[in-house]
């Protein structure tokens, strides 16, 4: 979710309505308040973790000198 830190609350209330079962949080936003109402309505809560950086973490791909290793790219690839 890219939202603004203000946008959280209503974040959450429109996740709920659309029965999500998580609430994933980008990098830099951590809240708390949400996170217990979050819990309370049964959703998991994931806050401030990159859906791209997460799975090279877990699979070896993320190295101390950065994200140029090949196994995760934003560019296209060719061939």
């Amino acid at each position: 979710m890219f939202r603004k830190p203000s946008d959280l609350p209503q974040v959450l209330a429109e996740a709920r309505g659309a029965g999500a079962a998580t609430l994933w949080l980008q990098l830099g936003l951590w809240d708390d308040a949400v996170t217990v109402d979050a819990e309370s309505a049964g959703l998991a809560v994931v806050m401030d973790r990159c859906l791209k950086i997460e799975p090279a973490r877990f699979h070896g791909g993320l190295h101390l000198a950065g994200f140029d290793t090949g196994v995760i790219s934003s560019r296209g690839h060719s061939g």
